[in-house]
């Protein structure tokens, strides 16, 4: 576990994930660290949360991201984040939460998100989207 949440910590996230593949929880939540969601991450192939809330985080959500097989809780709220919603969220299977509201992100709900069956909570408030989840 990292938790680095609520240390009023500020700049750029520099941490070098892929020396840290053991990794399950990454909490870096109401701090003021800027900049994109760092691709090492992509290394820490157990990480089950994700949590950035109210932070500066910035730019896209990388396909890299959906490669974390293991995920079960998406936080992003609050953030800068921009573009569309992965598609390939679809094949996030054990995501129960996935929390992208008030950020800057547009286009089409992606309806492949309708077979990710254990989603519970889903939120995207306050971005410019479209669409909704199917009932299924």
């Amino acid at each position: 576990v990292l938790d680095l949440s609520t240390i009023s910590f500020h700049g750029q996230v520099l941490v070098d994930f892929s020396r840290l593949p053991p990794l399950e929880n990454i909490v870096i939540s109401k701090n003021n660290f800027e900049g994109l969601i760092l691709q090492t991450t992509s290394h820490c192939r157990h990480l089950q949360v994700l949590s950035a809330i109210e932070s500066k985080l910035y730019g896209s959500i990388s396909e890299f991201l959906c490669s974390l097989l293991e995920l079960k809780h998406i936080n992003l709220y609050s953030n800068r984040l921009t573009g569309t919603i992965p598609v390939t969220f679809a094949n996030l299977s054990k995501l129960k939460h996935l929390n992208i509201g008030q950020n800057h992100m547009h286009g089409k709900i992606p309806s492949e998100l309708g077979s990710i069956t254990h989603l519970t909570f889903f939120s995207v408030e306050m971005n410019n989207l479209t669409g909704t989840l199917p009932d299924n």
